[in-house]
Formats: C-alpha cells, sequence, structure tokens
C-alpha cells in the first residue's frame, strides 16, 4: 500500500516539524503518557481486545515470543491511514462514544506505554515501530525518557501481506507484558471477537464463545459457563445459568462498559451498557445522567423478568438472588454506587408491579407452588433453605404477604404434605397467641391433622477401648450404604463419620467443641485429618465457611478437607473437598463475613 507508506512518512515529517517548533511539547507528552500509561497498566489487554473487537475481528491470537516479547494479532480489518494517525495523535479516535465501537477516548492504545519499550505493528503489507530510541533520535534528543512512546512512528517499511493486524510488544524493563491474563467474561459483550487462543511457555489456552440471541456460552480450560441474556433499550444482562458462570459474576455481579469494569451491580448478574466511565476506565461514573440511565434500563428489564412467571429467567433469577446478599445493606450505602443505583431502581420498578405471587412465612414444596399459586410463581421463595432471604426481599421487592387463610382452605389442604401442615398448625398456633385469640374451626382442623413427631434416634453408642483412645464412637460394618446411615442419623456430622469409620477412617465427632471443624482423626492412611461437614441440596448449592473455620484451614492446609453431603434418601452422596486447592471458586460476602464456595463440585471426589 503506496499511498500508506506515503502517509506515515509524512506524518513523522510533520512531527520532527511539530518537535522544531514547540521543543517542549514532547517531553510534556512523554510525561503524560507515562501518567495515563501507569493509570491504564492492568487494562492493557482489555483495550487491545477491545481495538480488535472494534475492527471487526473473530479471532485473537496472543504469543509469547520469549524474553518479555508478545504478538498480539487479530484477523479484523487493516488498520486504515487515518487510524494509523489517530494512534499516533493523544485522544484523536476515530471512533465516537454510543456508536458501534465500544472505545472513544482514543487513549487505549497508549496503555502500551506501559508494559512496552517498543511496539512493532504490521498491517496488510505495511509495517512501522513505535521505539523511544528511535524517536530520540529523530528529535535530537539526549535522553529517549524526554519523548513519548506512542508518537511518532518510525522504521516505516513494505512486508508481506498479512490479514488484520499485528502488534509486536516488547516488555519494557525485561518485564513480562500481562497478555495473557484475559478474563473470560471480557467476551461476554463483544460483538465480533469468538475466539482467543493464547500461546505462552506453560501452556496453550483457548477461550471461545458461542452466541445466539437468547444467550451466550463461555468455554475455557476449566469448562463451560452458560448465561441467558436480557435486553432492554441500552442495557444488556448476562444471567448465570450453571455453577461455573455463577462463579465468574460473583455473588454481586459484574459491571461492564462492553468490558468488565471493577464495579458491581449488587446482583449476581453481568450489566453492560454505554457508561461513562472514569480516566482508569475501571469504574463507572454514576453520577452521569447517561449511567444512571443504563443502570435503570438494566433495572426494568430484571424487574419485568422476576415479575413475569412465563419469561424464560424467572426462576433462575429468583434462584440467584434468593441464594445471594441480603440487598438491604447494598441499599443503605453511606454514598451512591453502581449497586445501590441499580438496586434502588429496581426496588421501584418491583414495588410499581402487579405480581402474581406472594411472600409466603410458611415453606412450600414445589407442587404446593403451583396449587396456591396457579398463576405461576418463583419456587425458590417458598424453599425451606430460603426463608430468611425470602423474609429480607419481602420487603427490599415489595412483595404482599399470602393470607394464610388461603392454605387453610380445605381443597389447598387437601393437597398439602404432612410437613407443611406441620409447620402451617405450628405457625397459625403461634399466630393465635400473638394475637391473642382462638383458632378459627378451620385453622384447628389444620392443627390436628399435623403429624405426630416421632422422638430423635438414640444417641450413638460410645464404647470403652483400652487403648490410648479413652472413646470410640461405634463402628458400622464396613461397607454399610451411606443412605442408610444418612436416614438412621439427623446430624450430618455423625452420618458422615460412621460413613467414613467404615471405610478405615478413625474419626471422632468434635462438633460440640468450637474447634473450626467437626470431625478430627486420620485418613485410612493413618494421616492426621480434620473435616468440616456441610450438608446441600445439590452439587452446585453453595455453602459457607466461619471467618474461624476458613482461618483454621488457610494455617494448617493439607490436614484439613470438606466433607460435603449432598441429598437424602437413597440417592445421597458424599463427597471430598480440599478447600486450601488454589483454583477453588470462594467469595468473602458480608452477610456474616462467611466465605462461600461456589463452583466446588467440580473438585471434589466421591466417597465411595
Amino acid at each position: 500500500m503506496i499511498e500508506m507508506i506515503h502517509h506515515l512518512s509524512a506524518l513523522q515529517a510533520q512531527m520532527v516539524d511539530e518537535h522544531r517548533q514547540a521543543p517542549g511539547l514532547f517531553g510534556e507528552i512523554a510525561r503524560m503518557e507515562d501518567l495515563l500509561a501507569d493509570t491504564y497498566r492492568n487494562r492493557v489487554p482489555y483495550e487491545l481486545l477491545q481495538n480488535s473487537d472494534d475492527a471487526g475481528s473473530t479471532i485473537i491470537t496472543i504469543t509469547g515470543l520469549g524474553g518479555s516479547v508478545w504478538s498480539w494479532a487479530n484477523n479484523g480489518r487493516s488498520l486504515p491511514a487515518v487510524d494509523a494517525e489517530a494512534l499516533c495523535r493523544s485522544a484523536s479516535s476515530t471512533k465516537h462514544r454510543g456508536g458501534d465501537s465500544i472505545g472513544y477516548r482514543g487513549i487505549g492504545f497508549k496503555s502500551l506505554a506501559a508494559i512496552a519499550s517498543r511496539v512493532d505493528i504490521q498491517s496488510s503489507d505495511v509495517a512501522f515501530t513505535f521505539d523511544r530510541k528511535v524517536t530520540a533520535q529523530l528529535l535530537g534528543e539526549r535522553s529517549p525518557s524526554a519523548v513519548p512512546l506512542i508518537r511518532i512512528p518510525c522504521d516505516i517499511r513494505n512486508t508481506d501481506w498479512i490479514d488484520g493486524a499485528t502488534f509486536t510488544i516488547f516488555g519494557r524493563g525485561g518485564a513480562d507484558a500481562p497478555l495473557a491474563a484475559i478474563d473470560p467474561t471480557s467476551l461476554l459483550f463483544l460483538r465480533h471477537v469468538y475466539r482467543v487462543d493464547i500461546s505462552t511457555s506453560e501452556r496453550p489456552i483457548s477461550i471461545r464463545v458461542d452466541r445466539n440471541e437468547g444467550g451466550v456460552t463461555l468455554h475455557d480450560q476449566s469448562g463451560a459457563a452458560r448465561f441467558g441474556l436480557l435486553r432492554h433499550e441500552s442495557a444488556t444482562i448476562a444471567v448465570p445459568l450453571d455453577a461455573r458462570a455463577q462463579s465468574l459474576i460473583g455473588l454481586r455481579g459484574r459491571l461492564a462498559c462492553g468490558l468488565p469494569l471493577d464495579d458491581e451491580p449488587g446482583l449476581p448478574v453481568a450489566v453492560s451498557g454505554d457508561l461513562l466511565t472514569d480516566p482508569s476506565r475501571t469504574h463507572a461514573v454514576v453520577e452521569d445522567e447517561s449511567t444512571r440511565q443504563v443502570l435503570a434500563e438494566a433495572a426494568s428489564a430484571i424487574a419485568h423478568e422476576l415479575t413475569t412467571p412465563e419469561a424464560p429467567l424467572f426462576q433462575r433469577l429468583w434462584e440467584l438472588i434468593l441464594e445471594g446478599e441480603d440487598l438491604r445493606s447494598l441499599l443503605v450505602s453511606s454514598h451512591v454506587t453502581a449497586s445501590s443505583a441499580l438496586l434502588g431502581a429496581l426496588q421501584r420498578e418491583m414495588k410499581s408491579r402487579t405480581k402474581p405471587f406472594a411472600y409466603s412465612p410458611v415453606p412450600l414444596t414445589t407442587d404446593e407452588v403451583t396449587y396456591v399459586f396457579p398463576a405461576g410463581a418463583p419456587v425458590a421463595l417458598y424453599a425451606k433453605k430460603n426463608q430468611r432471604n425470602a423474609r429480607a426481599l419481602k420487603s427490599v421487592l415489595g412483595l404482599d404477604t399470602l393470607e394464610l387463610q388461603r392454605l387453610v382452605d380445605e381443597s389447598v389442604v387437601a393437597k398439602l404434605s404432612d410437613e407443611s401442615i406441620a409447620t402451617l398448625g405450628t405457625h397459625l398456633g403461634e399466630m393465635a397467641r400473638s394475637y391473642g385469640r382462638r383458632l378459627t374451626a378451620a385453622e384447628q382442623r389444620v392443627v390436628d391433622r399435623g403429624p405426630t413427631v416421632s422422638p430423635p434416634p438414640s444417641p450413638p453408642v460410645i464404647v470403652q477401648r483400652p487403648t490410648e483412645d479413652a472413646r470410640q464412637t461405634h463402628v458400622p460394618p464396613t461397607g454399610e450404604p451411606l443412605a442408610d446411615i444418612v436416614s438412621r442419623w439427623r446430624t450430618a456430622e455423625v452420618a458422615t463419620m460412621e460413613y467414613l469409620n467404615g471405610r478405615g477412617w478413625r474419626l471422632e465427632d468434635v462438633s460440640g467443641q468450637n474447634v473450626g471443624y467437626d470431625l478430627s482423626g486420620s485418613d485410612p492412611a493413618g494421616e492426621p485429618v480434620r473435616i468440616e461437614v456441610k450438608k446441600v441440596d445439590h452439587a452446585d448449592a453453595r455453602f459457607a465457611m466461619t471467618n474461624n473455620e476458613m482461618s483454621l484451614m488457610l494455617a494448617s492446609p493439607g490436614g484439613y478437607l470438606l466433607a460435603v453431603l449432598i441429598g437424602d434418601g437413597r440417592y445421597v452422596k458424599l463427597m471430598l473437598v480440599d478447600p486450601s486447592n488454589d483454583e477453588l471458586p470462594r467469595e468473602r460476602v458480608c452477610r456474616r463475613w462467611d466465605w462461600e464456595f461456589t463452583d466446588w463440585a467440580r473438585f471434589a471426589t466421591v466417597v465411595e
């Protein structure tokens, strides 16, 4: 491209002339570049990713060439002369906010100055270089630090043809350029890029995204993560559909302006839109009207889904919110944040909408939810495990309380389980005592129908042995099925202990001693072990550890295990997890300063 060569050569001559006319200008630009680059240091791969997507790239290849040299190649459109000039000028991007591109300030490429001593650029059959040493020689400056890196195109030349553009980055001061640290969620809201291949000396990594109208699936070396999509006006919301996706997003979610920011929307979803960001491109400017508009539009889309039982993400959104943090703590922030702005808008939206269901102070099974709310209702709102969070959400999201007389009606009672009838009877009795009134005839019939509570099972038999262990819990026959043990014991700790002891472990129950774990002893190999027992309904369910438990685990890794008892009945199973595994997702939450484990099942082994 002879025209491109001539354009770059003329641009170089023009800039040399500008320096001659104002010798101090380039020194000032160099200082500004260093300040800007330092601010953008951790955003380098995302700025390049954004530029590649804006160029229509579908595949990006990042290659470690050794010696702190990296190559970033995309297959987008060739670099036109006007964009090449925009790279050289400060804040002169050809992109505009709100258009087809994500970036618009024209400073993202300048972030390379934070990590690079030299950048080679090749596009179509033209190549040129940004190099401080060469620039200093061109301008007659003694010190390369007196001139900016990304300003004057040097070593302009013809090369063999390539599609797209390739940037070869030479690390600054011998340091490795952090180009391989790509968060998979950065591909969620891109328009064109569907694959990023990273080749390093350690191992190749490939991040891929499958997109369709209703959802996105991310793939990387850790597996797949599925998201459902909601769109309203300028806002797009990605809703995690599985444990892997939920782990990537976190309890408070991710806010993005195309690419991830360091802000959280306050809900376990990812929200993206045309937000105004601060100069570092890491935070949204919440005071800006356009940012508030995006958050309000996201709240509107979420509220519609939460109040429409036939909506595709209705049940999933309620599950995520009920398993998340107490939203009340985020709404009472002392200053306006992205979380409080979005949740405030959601609260207003929810209170203004009609809902065909109501909060129930009594838990209900899935079938019972269908009987009580024939127009549809979120099953998770009535689950026993979610009762505390459901009470909190009642006020936050403006839910009415179910009239219990609807449950007392004979036609409904006939369809309730024995457990629900017992719970309802207890609740009716407590309410009658609180208000100093007698039970109605219908209420009394419910109380009378309550099942007889069977006495708790006998405690474990303690056998005296003439050994150093003065007390040992009775060991069941080796190989006894876990389901039989669980049905015999009401506590997960004792059931887990008996099951493992029947398989060669030597454990005793210390759960009542407040030592930070439930079981203590040795494994089949005789190695000392301490076990904290958790009970969950399914392998994707979250569970929490207290700060005390977490501190103990971190202080003594290797001899501390989590035993997770999953489910009930004949399909119950036991899995062991090493919580010190660095790759195990965990997240600190402020509800009780617990640590919640999210996508843990991938790191656990089933005890056979």
